[in-house]
């Protein structure tokens, strides 16, 4: 009982350090003007008739304009939606008994997309507060046979909703997804996943030095970011990892990151190490079988968070813009206990 008690002192006081942190990002986005309307290629795609595709297609092209094009370039490979043999190529996609079977499914688990598009306009208002002169983009929903979940251009970005259908969803098993990674492709983890794969493309990873401690600071950052457009969102759906996985987390953090300094792995450059520990794994390499995978993006979360509260001058564009990774360590005075 004394062990369990300990266990949830840890946890009550990870989260008021977080609610602390949380007050940081108290604000009012109520006169900040955003449209956010969600395109769904996903529905109007299978919603084509085969039989008339010289009409309807050149619609849809002219409808969903450079997003069509990276979808049916990078995301379905069918090609270049101009070439010859085009509408064969979309015909044979539309009418696959399988891409039906999953549309089917998609319509399914989403018949509308009313939450995410408002969970991402609250987001994205605040990413307009915080971030003024940066653009928002468009968002588009679309099935991409299980490709990517997320593509992002310099103004688009689109989601593949059915890399989201429910960690239960009969489609991931056949695939042979492998658990750890099904744990995450639920309508819920869309919010988060979105503006998360946005705020990699618009705050880059840059520096001359690739090491694991530069790369667990920054993965820090973009979950520090990701606190501030979701405040009042779990910190178990930031970073996607369960209730258990995240008490491993609290109870293990002091050990982990002992055992970086231990292993002289902090300045590691090698290529396997660093994506041993921030890529998603059934485990992270090195830590106890039991733990979750990336789990060492735990600890740069908390040294940014340190960070940012021993210094609340620093507003959260100046962090996301500084890419001295090691003056972020070294400012944060982080010593887990």
């Amino acid at each position: 009982m004394i062990k369990k008690g300990i266990t949830y002192l840890a946890i009550l006081l990870t989260i008021i350090s977080s609610c602390k942190q949380k007050e940081k990002f108290d604000i009012d986005t109520s006169k900040i003007n955003l449209e956010l309307n969600i395109k769904r290629l996903d529905k109007d795609i299978f919603e084509i008739d085969p039989g008339n595709l010289d009409v309807e297609l050149p619609q849809l092209i002219e409808e969903y304009g450079e997003f069509y094009e990276l979808y049916s370039i990078r995301i379905i490979n069918l090609g270049n939606p101009y070439q010859e043999n085009y509408s064969e190529l979309l015909t044979g996609f539309i009418t696959d008994y399988t891409m039906n079977k999953v549309y089917e499914k998609t319509m399914e688990v989403f018949p509308n997309v009313n939450y995410i598009e408002t969970s991402l306009k609250k987001a994205f208002k605040r990413y307009k507060y915080f971030f003024p002169e940066r653009i928002v983009p468009e968002v588009y929903t679309y099935i991409g046979g299980f490709n990517q979940s997320m593509v992002v251009s310099d103004s688009i970005l689109g989601i593949g909703v059915d890399k989201y259908l429910g960690k239960d969803c009969e489609f991931y098993d056949r695939l042979g997804i492998a658990n750890y990674l099904q744990n995450n492709m639920n309508p819920e983890n869309i919010p988060t996943d979105a503006i998360r794969a946005w705020a990699l493309t618009e705050f880059t990873y840059n520096d001359s030095i690739d090491n694991l401690v530069n790369n667990i600071v920054y993965q820090g950052k973009i979950h520090f970011f990701l606190d501030a457009m979701f405040p009042k969102v779990l910190d178990s759906l930031k970073i996607g990892f369960t209730s258990d996985e995240m008490l491993w987390y609290i109870k293990n953090e002091k050990q982990m990151w002992n055992y970086l300094i231990e292993n002289k792995l902090l300045f590691s450059t090698d290529y396997m190490t660093i994506n041993q520990h921030i890529n998603p794994a059934p485990f992270t390499s090195g830590y106890p079988n039991e733990s979750p995978g990336r789990a060492s993006i735990w600890l740069g979360w908390q040294i940014v968070r340190k960070y940012m509260q021993r210094n609340p001058e620093i507003s959260l564009n100046e962090l996301m813009l500084n890419n001295d990774y090691q003056e972020i360590l070294s400012e944060s005075r982080y010593e887990p206990k």
